[in-house]
């Protein structure tokens, strides 16, 4: 696995995590299906293409930001 494909795939897993603590289940915001989209959106792109554009990669950061409260707490708590 590429490292791109890896950091995207943590972040599919960190966003999961958030969505699973903070909201019901099958009861989405619009919000989180939005950015659920686009991380499987980058994913098939760069499954495709073989890489991702640098605003894709600053798309992936910035969601990785919003959502890594919960994955943080985890490893704060296991410390």
């Amino acid at each position: 696995m590429n490292k791109v494909l890896k950091k995207i795939k943590h972040l599919r897993t960190t966003f999961l995590q958030y969505a699973q603590e903070t909201s019901m289940p099958g009861a989405w915001t619009d919000e989180l299906e939005k950015d659920f989209e686009i991380i499987e959106s980058l994913e098939t792109d760069l499954n495709i293409q073989k890489r991702l554009l640098p605003g894709d990669m600053k798309l992936c950061n910035k969601l990785y930001n919003k959502y890594k409260v919960t994955y943080e707490k985890k490893n704060n708590k296991l410390s």
